[in-house]
Parts: structure tokens; sequence; C-alpha cells
């Protein structure tokens, strides 16, 4: 085993894969099998396979959101790859002591940048090296034939030099950004989970670099015709049937509906508009 990488040295740092394959087909388990034969050792975890296909911003929403909860060492597969068989590269990319493999397509853009919107440090190299490679290589499953086969070799201890040569640059994500307009945060939905919750692109962070986290009872969202008043702190105790707004798990404001769907009862979308305003505090008090 190869003692250069100091990462490697804590113990027990897991394999974790992030996809859209599904569980319904053999992909998963085949990117498995891979990685089992080339670093037997190696505890593998499944974060998500239930990435909406193809849908590169919600796939690194979910990266993003979930690489603080593993610990320094953790090589993360992320595979959700509408461009395979094209010539997107192949990288893996370094930062915070974790790793992270697959397309540079934006998926791995989210995971380089700090909580202030900057770049932490990062490293990252194009996976050029057949010897880490499976031998034959499929134009449509390089996450079983190029990700995973490095990802189990990064396990062993194969330093990202040797996958091949350094990349100064990568792939950003095409993230809708939210942005300020007469007064007004116009953000958007980008995701709608199996709760009917929307989560939009209006972040925690973004709310505090403008100064509005501190005013959160003043805020009024406008999604599909609803008004709502201020960010509660959960689903609990909100009026009932009634719509809410609030900072998710992720940190980001969603939109939903305590104990129904948002998406049902406000009929709402992928890509609609969110618009939120501050309430003077003499007319929030009037109207509470």
């Amino acid at each position: 085993m190869h003692s250069n990488d100091a990462y490697h040295n804590i113990p027990k740092a897991p394999i974790v894969l992030l996809t859209d394959f599904g569980l319904s087909d053999p992909f998963v388990g085949q990117m498995k099998g891979v990685i089992a034969r080339i670093s037997p050792e190696a505890t593998v975890i499944d974060l998500c396979h239930y990435v909406p296909p193809q849908n590169v911003v919600v796939g690194a929403i979910f990266l993003r959101g979930s690489i603080g909860f593993f610990p320094v060492g953790t090589i993360f597969v992320a595979v959700v790859d509408p461009g395979v068989g094209t010539d997107r590269n192949a990288v893996i990319v370094k930062t915070r002591g974790q790793y992270f493999v697959g397309p540079d397509n934006g998926l791995m853009w989210n995971t380089v940048l700090s909580d202030e919107g900057g770049e932490d440090e990062w490293e990252a190299v194009k996976i050029e090296n057949r010897k880490y490679m499976l031998p034959e290589i499929s134009d449509t499953f390089h996450g079983r034939d190029i990700f995973a086969p490095a990802a189990a070799h990064l396990m062993n201890g194969v330093p990202m030099k040797e996958f091949g040569p350094k990349l100064d640059k990568l792939v950003a994500t095409d993230v809708p950004q939210p942005f300020i307009e007469n007064d007004v945060i116009r953000g958007r939905v980008v995701y709608i989970d199996h709760f009917g919750n929307a989560w939009t692109n209006v972040s925690l962070g973004f709310l505090k670099r403008i100064g509005w986290l501190e005013k959160s009872g003043y805020i009024v969202t406008r999604v599909a015709s609803c008004v709502i008043k201020g960010l509660q702190k959960s689903y609990i105790g909100a009026k009932a049937n009634k719509p809410i707004a609030l900072i998710n798990s992720f940190k980001l404001v969603e939109i939903a509906w305590p104990g129904e769907s948002a998406e049902k009862k406000l009929r709402l979308w992928e890509g609609v508009w969110v618009d939120m305003e501050l309430m003077p505090k003499v007319t929030a008090e009037f109207f509470a």
C-alpha cells in the first residue's frame, strides 16, 4: 500500500456512491463488484441512487449537502453523467481532505466552493492511466469501467498523480443563481423531494450575506400566487392547512405544506419562480 498520501492513514474512511442509476437495474451492483475485486476491505456506502435522471444540478446539490457528514479520507464516486462517451473529462478532485471521482460536467464544482461563495483549496487530475481502469471500457458505463476502479485504487493508496495530468480548471455547475431585483430576491424551485417539498436555490448563506437572516420573521415569500409570511423553524407548530417556508437540512429555502404535498397543493414544478421580500416591521406586526 502506498504511503505517500497521508489521508489514507485515516482508518475506515468509506467509498460513498451517488448516482442516478436507481436500484431496479444491476448498474450499482456491478460498480460495487468492481470495487470489491480491487479493494476488498473497502467500506461502501450508498448515499443516493435516485438523483433525477441526468440532473447534474440536483446531483451537485445532494453531494455538496452531504459531504460534511463523512470523515476525512472519504472517496465519493458521483456519477450523473449525461455526457458519458463524449470528450468530457473523467476526474479526481481532492478538497478538504476528501476525494471526488466522476465526470467533469459540473457535478464536482459545488464541492470546491466555500460557504462564503468563494473557492476552497483544491486539486484535480484527469483520469487517463489505463492501468487503473477495467481492461474493456464501455462507451455507456464509465461508472463501472473508469470511476469505480479509480476509487478502489485510491482506497488502496495509489497517489492522485498516478492517474493522469493535473487540471487547473473544473466545469462549473449550471445552477440557476438567485439575484436581487428592486429589493426582491428572485429565486427558483430546483428540486421537489418525495414529500412534495419544493427546494429553492436561495441558500442560508445567501440570506446571511445580504443581511436578511436576522429578519427572517419579516420575509414574505411568493410562489404560485401564494403568499407566505416568515421563515418557520420547523414543520411542527405551523398553522394547519397552510404552506410554509423554512430553511431545510440542506441549508436551502424550502416551500412545504405540513402533512401534505406542497407540490400538489400549490401545483409547483421545478423551475417555477420564487420571490422573497422584506415586509416593513409595522405591516408585519399588523398582520401577525
